[in-house]
């Protein structure tokens, strides 16, 4: 579930409600895998802050997801992501997007949108020294790399469309909008390495059954499409998210199903100052 960069030239008067939240969530699969069990596989933790860029403001949202604490999945098929979505809030997109998958051979990478709507590819390091050498700017350089040294990797295949957005972000943006049963959105959304056209449906309210609770809660569908040579293909199954039904719109479940198995992801512990 993160974002690119473009300077924001607003400054943002009143940060939006989730700003400053800690959210941590469990994930648990069943399927053949497991021998049709449910057992847990991973921890969530999901934190937004607001960081200045120079003179301007922008919204971070930072995921991290471990297998660590389930030996399972540790001697199956251990796992870290990294993400880091860098959003301008007014109006809303994608201005930096940095990820990392531990099972992957290479090490952090970095997706950039400047100020001309261009779309850049950066590594960690990856490149050899003849490669082109393109500047990141400072504030970027500063946000995505502790060690600043991300290399020029290679142009997206893509040419963003107005106000695109990382795949974390897009959960980010449904959740700063006013949601009713039967409404319907169309967003471009990219990775870093490929764009999609999602559509995201508003099933209407629901009673949610979180651990010992009952929430009520806003069902929403996810349905993603990859874009290739001009060409939409369905990415992926549909994914089925429950928000609160409040002006915050807190994740409390997200779901997927496949033909490998079920994935359930709960909401357990919420922190916001």
């Amino acid at each position: 579930m993160l974002s690119m960069l473009l300077l924001v030239n607003t400054i943002v008067a009143a940060p939006i409600p989730y700003v400053g939240e800690s959210l941590q969530f469990r994930a648990y699969y069943q399927g053949p895998f497991s021998a049709q069990k449910e057992i847990s596989i991973a921890d969530l933790h999901w934190q937004t802050r607001l960081i200045k860029l120079g003179t301007t403001q922008a919204m971070e949202t930072k995921l991290n997801v471990s297998s660590e604490a389930y030996d399972f999945v540790e001697k199956l098929y251990p796992f870290r992501l990294q993400y880091r979505s860098l959003l301008q809030l007014q109006p809303m997109k994608t201005i930096a997007y940095e990820r990392y998958d531990s099972t992957e051979d290479h090490g952090r990478e970095l997706t950039w949108i400047d100020d001309s709507g261009r779309s850049m590819r950066f590594r960690d390091g990856s490149i050899d020294e003849d490669a082109i050498n393109l500047q990141l700017p400072v504030e970027i350089v500063k946000w995505g790399s502790q060690s600043n040294d991300y290399v020029y990797y290679k142009p997206a295949r893509y040419r963003p469309v107005p106000r695109m957005i990382d795949e974390v972000a897009l959960l980010q943006k449904i959740r700063n909008m006013k949601l009713h049963k039967g409404d319907e959105f169309k967003m471009p959304v990219t990775d870093g390495k490929r764009r999609y056209s999602y559509r995201v449906s508003v099933l209407g309210p629901e009673k949610l059954k979180l651990g010992e609770r009952v929430v009520d809660a806003i069902k929403i569908k996810f349905d993603g499409y990859r874009l290739r040579r001009g060409q939409l293909t369905q990415a992926h199954d549909f994914v089925w998210v429950w928000l609160t039904d409040d002006s915050l719109h807190t994740p409390l479940r997200i779901e997927h199903n496949d033909a490998i198995g079920r994935v359930v992801i709960d909401l357990t512990t919420t922190n916001r100052h």
